[in-house]
């Protein structure tokens, strides 16, 4: 029998699901971490289609930013566009 809790995480993945019906055929996510310093680092690979990239690596940035407020954590991030890495 499931918790309060675990049903409403639950449920926000699958209203998650809904939401994003159709942008993304599949893919794989990687996460690299090392606890004791504080650090992580996300790769998105072999999405389909690779058009979804942008669009999937800004959610998950906004993602990050509110759950870093559920901790009380203030956010700074750099965002690169695809102009200044079509300039580099």
């Amino acid at each position: 029998m499931m918790n309060n809790n675990e049903q409403r995480t639950k449920d926000m993945i699958e209203q998650g699901k809904q939401m994003t019906a159709g942008l993304v055929s599949g893919g794989e996510m990687v996460i690299d971490a090392d606890p004791e310093k504080g650090f992580f680092r996300v790769k998105l690979r072999n999405v389909q289609p690779p058009s979804a990239i942008p669009q999937i690596t800004t959610g998950f940035c906004w993602l990050l930013t509110n759950s870093a407020a559920m901790f009380n954590l203030q956010v700074k991030q750099h965002i690169e566009s695809g102009e200044e890495n079509n300039s580099q």
